[in-house]
């Protein structure tokens, strides 16, 4: 009797123990995974530093006196930077003109026609790949001739003579369109056809002027200055390509 006692107490003992036996944790979840956003690319920006060069051709009017204007340029230098750039210029223009007309009771007419070659240093700004804009100084040599006479029906006439050949300075200003795009790195470099505005200043002042008069009474006059500084105005349509 002791012994199935101690037996069944043992079997009861032995499934309490099992039934208090928690059951093991279900395994964890798996976790999502977790996507590293990528690095933008990064964007470099053109340090500039490099050689360029240019021609183009140039169309126009001078004034004061008129007279058809055309030349030539040639463009060597160092772009700086994306944005600034300076270059020296070599060139040429030539000009031919005439001009007639009547007021009144007065009559006027004349010729123009000039030559020279220049060179010059410009300095350029670059506005977002497209425009652009320069300036700088001239120095150069050439001829420049001219006659202009006038009369009215009182009998009064003038002539005058203008005479130039040598040394001559100047301004110049320019803007306009670049239609090149830039090539990617490691070249940067913008080529491409240029249109564009180029006005020029040029001052002689070693100019000889002879004017002569004369009047209805037969009164005659004449005069020769020398060392004159004369000026001319060129505006220019500019045609061309630039290696940026």
């Amino acid at each position: 009797m002791t012994k199935t006692t101690l037996l069944l107490t043992a079997l009861v003992s032995a499934s309490a123990l099992a039934q208090e036996t928690p059951p093991p944790p279900p395994p964890p979840a798996p976790q999502p995974a977790v996507v590293k956003p990528m690095d933008a690319p990064m964007v470099e920006e053109d340090p500039g530093g490099r050689f360029r060069w240019g021609v183009s051709v140039n169309l126009g009017w001078n004034i004061p006196t008129p007279a058809f204007v055309g030349g030539a340029e040639v463009h060597l230098g160092w772009q700086v930077s994306r944005m600034f750039a300076l270059y020296g210029i070599i060139g040429t223009h030539f000009g031919l003109g005439f001009n007639a007309s009547v007021t009144g009771s007065s009559a006027k007419g004349g010729i123009t026609a000039f030559g020279a070659y220049y060179g010059g240093a410009i300095a350029e700004l670059m506005l977002a790949d497209i425009f652009y804009v320069g300036g700088g100084g001239l120095l150069g040599s050439g001829g420049y001739g001219g006659i202009q006479a006038g009369a009215n029906s009182s009998g009064a006439q003038q002539v005058q003579v203008l005479a130039q050949g040598g040394f001559m300075f100047g301004l110049d200003a320019r803007l306009g369109l670049n239609l090149g795009r830039p090539h990617p790195a490691p070249s940067f470099r913008r080529g491409g056809f240029n249109i564009g505005i180029d006005v020029m200043a040029i001052f002689r002042p070693n100019t000889v002027v002879v004017t002569e008069t004369s009047d209805a009474s037969g009164n005659f006059g004449a005069g020769v200055t020398t060392n004159t500084l004369t000026a001319s105005v060129m505006p220019m349509l500019t045609l061309g390509y630039d290696a940026r």
